[in-house]
This record gives C-alpha cells, structure tokens and sequence, in this order.
C-alpha cells in the first residue's frame, strides 16, 4: 500500500483509482469503525438530510415533467439514497456504484429493491436504457470523469443531470470576476496561494464543473439545450447525527452560513459552490424545459453548427 493505492504489476493511476474507490465504503458496513456514520445517513431528520435535500430538489423539476420516468444514479454507493429520494417521489431509479458495499446492505435491509456495482465510466447499459441519470457529487471522484459523462449522456433517453462543485476559476459574471480578482490580489499580498486545485485523500483530483465546460460537452456532440442552477452548502462534522430543529446550534450555524452564501450570490459577488446542470438529449420530453425554467433554472439554448445546417440543407 502506498499513498493510500494498493499497488500492483504495472499500476497506473486509473486502476489504482479505481481500486481504491471499489473499497472506500468498506469502513461504514455494520461492525465497521464508521458504521454510526452510515445509519445516520438514513435519518430523515438529521441537518446532513436537510442538506442532501436541498441539493436534490433540483432534480424536481424532472420528477414532475416526466412522472414515473425511469433513472439510473451513478456513484450512488451511500446506501442508494440518490435513488430513494427519486424513488420517494414516484421514479423508478437504479441505484449504482463501483463500491456495492452498502448497496448490497440496504438492498438486504429492504430498502432497496436492486442495485448494480458499475464503473461509470464504463457502464454496462444498453445505449438509451433510462431517461434520466443524476450523478450527484461524485463525479468529482472519477479519474476520467469527461468519459462518466458521455456514457450517463449515452445510456439516457431525455438528459443528465449533474450536481457538482461549481469551478470557482471560472467567474458566472462580471462582478464575481472582479470580487475574485481582488480576493486574489490581497491574498498575493499576503502570499497565500491563489490555485483553485484540490485532491483527495484516496489521491484523485478534485473536477468541478462550469456552465462554460457543459455547454461545450453539448455542443460538441451536437445537443442543443443545457440548463444551469447554483445551489450552497456548508458542512460541518456532525451533521449526520445533528436534528434539524431550531434548538439545534449547529444546525442554526449552518443554515446561517449558507444564508450569507445565498446573499452574496443574489448580490452577483459570490458564486454558488455547487452547480446543477443538465444536458438534455435532443429527444426529451417536451415538457422538461419549461418545467426547469419554472423552477429557476437558466435554461440555454445553444447555437446550431452552421457547418452541419449547411450540409443537411
């Protein structure tokens, strides 16, 4: 073992990744050191609940133009709770992971009715197998998370949707450009780093998206329609055993912070930490566009190649 990687003949990165990912839910089976963790997670009153719901309401807007559709989750080793969320409101949803860890738990629990152990970037399924697939805050784990995306956007019928730390390298408007240009300025004057690069501790890098990076996933394969929304959060250890009642401290500490996060981005000087994007296939319901845009999504529609008009014309 190095680096936290179990080494191998000839390793490269990617299986190292690979393995390492395979084997990270281990530590939260029952009788594991991290199995309070893992029950916790399932509690629908705890702050760490509150927050994952405040990220996957942004799926809403899809769960009510398509009732019933059928999803697939991607990363979705935390006991499938991507997948019950979707399942709660009426979808059909498969949960997926490269760790099958706790899935197979939750399945043994009942909780789940199925699961598959895939590799996201390399999924099994037929192409157009589901309508949609939520991938929510692991793509950032994957060593080759551009090749997740085309084989979510493969394997979907209607559009993918992606809930990830926004790229804070990459200013949304003119006033967060220059709020960060001048953060930036006085942290040279202190001689802090400036970089926005992360990793983590089984070794991968750290992606984040930007609207800039998915309009051109879709533009280069020749979709048409993208939509974004910002949504902040803030952690603190905890959580997942805190209930989110008013006479909880912590939980009012980090509703507060995220409060000052929301009022920033409302003044156009901060941006949202986590981005919530969707790439639509061409064949999506018609209904799922206005339904993002009554729900606050900026729904996009991107330029056609003028190339490809020509030669269809």
């Amino acid at each position: 073992m190095k680096d936290g990687f179990p080494m191998q003949a000839d390793p490269t990165f990617r299986d190292h990744s690979y393995l390492a990912h395979e084997h990270a839910y281990e530590d939260y089976l029952p009788g594991g050191p991290k199995a309070d963790h893992a029950r916790a997670w399932l509690d629908p009153h705890s702050v760490n609940t509150w927050r994952f719901h405040r990220m996957y309401r942004l799926a809403d807007p899809l769960l009510e133009a398509c009732p019933g559709a059928r999803w697939l989750t991607v990363g979705d080793g935390r006991l499938g709770m991507d997948a019950l969320y979707l399942q709660a409101r009426g979808a059909q949803a498969l949960p997926t992971d490269i760790s099958d860890a706790l899935l197979a738990v939750a399945k043994a629990r009942g909780l789940l009715s199925d699961y598959r152990k895939e590799n996201a970037e390399a999924l099994s399924f037929a192409d157009d197998s589901f309508d949609f697939v939520l991938c929510k805050e692991s793509y950032h784990h994957f060593p080759q998370p551009m090749k997740a995306l085309y084989e979510m956007l493969r394997v979907v019928r209607q559009g993918v949707l992606l809930i990830e730390p926004n790229d804070q390298a990459c200013p949304d408007s003119w006033k967060t450009a220059v709020s960060r240009l001048l953060k930036n300025l006085i942290k040279k004057m202190l001689r802090r780093r400036t970089d926005y690069h992360d990793f983590e501790e089984l070794g991968n890098y750290v992606y984040t998206i930007s609207r800039r990076e998915i309009e051109k996933v879709a533009l280069g394969i020749g979709l048409s329609t993208v939509a974004f929304k910002g949504v902040n959060d803030y952690y603190l250890p905890g959580v997942e055993f805190e209930p989110a009642a008013e006479h909880s401290a912590l939980f009012r500490k980090v509703r507060a912070r995220i409060a000052r996060y929301d009022r920033l981005c409302r003044l156009g000087i901060g941006q949202y930490g986590l981005l919530g994007a969707v790439i639509l296939k061409k064949r999506a319901d018609a209904r799922v566009a206005p339904a993002l845009a009554a729900h606050g999504f900026d729904v996009v529609r991107l330029p056609a190649n003028p190339s490809l008009s020509k030669a269809q014309s």
